[in-house]
């Protein structure tokens, strides 16, 4: 007899079943296991819900959850329907959210180390390589940066670095004395390329940029070009400044809760972790296509790709160069304990991606390949983060 879950025959038989057990006459009717619920990983971001990182994060999620044989299902809330920027880090550490997309730099005195890396972002000349330098250094080779992680009861396990950043202007600038008095969007090291211009620094939020922008609240916007249409920024900002700034450092793309992190079997780790190199590499080969058809796609739309004077190009360069004593030095004064020891580190592993990308070459399936390599398969998924 085929016993049908739910149906009368079902329920005749746990009746009898339980009486007789009752009574001791009888032992307990064998019923079929239920398969367990997946465990369910709650995913916030900040990102304008056209960001080109979204589907990435999609089919990352789509990966784990295969590779986890169906253990695990992520709910996902982007362009800060569940959290903004600013509250991602506490959220996450309080579990409003399990995982997470971090940017210190908008909570610098809460993630000063975070912040600290975010300094170097004018020397980001080669984002593939900084990509996988960030992760390294945070994995492995950065204890102040675990333990800052640690206060937000989370572990770090992925970043991307952009690709450089430009400006975005309602009106065309090309000179040093264009930018005197103009309001651009400036956090980290940007916010002193501002002042160093003559500018006033805004620190606004990528997705907040965009309606600052739109309402007159800031005269240029400041992120890779690819935000002409991932940010909407070529709605509002019709000139944009080729000269390269460096790409930000400060995106912490995939951070999960210590907590979560914990309750989860090995296998469910190594889903996750297995993935990542995937994750990484979409992320920052994206932002570089991206670059290259907005160019082509928005230029027909009307907004000018232009260099400045060669003034401004020589002071841009000139300032990035001198600015690694000055990241030093902030570092210090923000409690960042021994920061020129970080920032040697960052070049040794800079030196090291260098020569590996050389060597094997720039494809995203040999980017890939290296990033499991050298990196993620070193991370620890057998045991639990104490």
């Amino acid at each position: 007899m085929k016993i049908k879950l739910g149906g009368p025959t079902m329920r005749r038989a746990l009746l009898a079943a339980g009486l007789a057990a009752a009574c001791g006459t009888a032992p307990l009717l064998a019923v079929p296991a239920l398969a367990a619920d997946p465990t369910k990983i709650v995913y916030a971001n900040y990102l304008n819900p056209k960001h080109i990182t979204n589907p990435v994060l999609l089919r990352y999620f789509q990966d784990v959850e295969r590779d986890s044989k169906g253990t695990l299902k992520f709910e996902y809330h982007f362009g800060s329907s569940l959290l903004s920027g600013k509250d991602i880090p506490g959220g996450v550490r309080d579990g409003i959210a399990d995982a997470g997309y971090f940017v210190g730099a908008y909570i610098p005195t809460e993630m000063p180390v975070d912040n600290f890396l975010a300094e170097f972002s004018l020397l980001n000349d080669e984002p593939l390589v900084m990509t996988a330098v960030l992760n390294e250094l945070e994995l492995f080779n950065c204890p102040q940066c675990t333990e800052e992680f640690k206060k937000f009861n989370t572990r770090f396990l992925a970043t991307y670095a952009l690709t450089p950043y430009v400006y975005h202007c309602r009106t065309e600038l090309k000179k040093l004395s264009d930018f005197k008095g103009k309001r651009v969007r400036g956090i980290s090291a940007y916010a002193d390329l501002a002042r160093a211009l003559g500018a006033v620094p805004v620190n606004v939020s990528p997705d907040e940029a965009y309606e600052a922008l739109d309402r007159g609240i800031i005269d240029c916007a400041l992120h890779s070009i690819a935000a002409q249409k991932a940010r909407s920024y070529g709605e509002a900002a019709k000139f944009v400044l080729l000269d390269p700034l460096g790409g930000f450092l400060g995106a912490a793309l995939f951070d999960l809760r210590i907590d979560k992190w914990n309750a989860l079997s090995v296998d469910q780790r190594k889903a996750i972790v297995e993935n990542l190199p995937q994750l990484v590499t979409d992320s920052i080969f994206n932002y570089i296509r991206e670059d290259e058809e907005v160019v082509a796609e928005y230029t027909k739309k009307g907004t000018k790709f232009y260099k400045g004077d060669a003034e401004f190009g020589a002071f841009i360069q000139d300032f990035a160069k001198k600015y690694t004593a000055t990241a030093v030095e902030k570092g210090g004064k923000v409690g960042v304990k021994d920061p020129a020891k970080i920032a040697a580190e960052l070049t040794r592993l800079a030196d090291k991606w260098r020569g590996l990308l050389e060597k094997n070459g720039r494809d995203p399936a040999t980017f890939k390949r290296l990033l499991w390599e050298e990196i993620y398969s070193k991370v620890d998924v057998q045991n639990p983060i104490k």
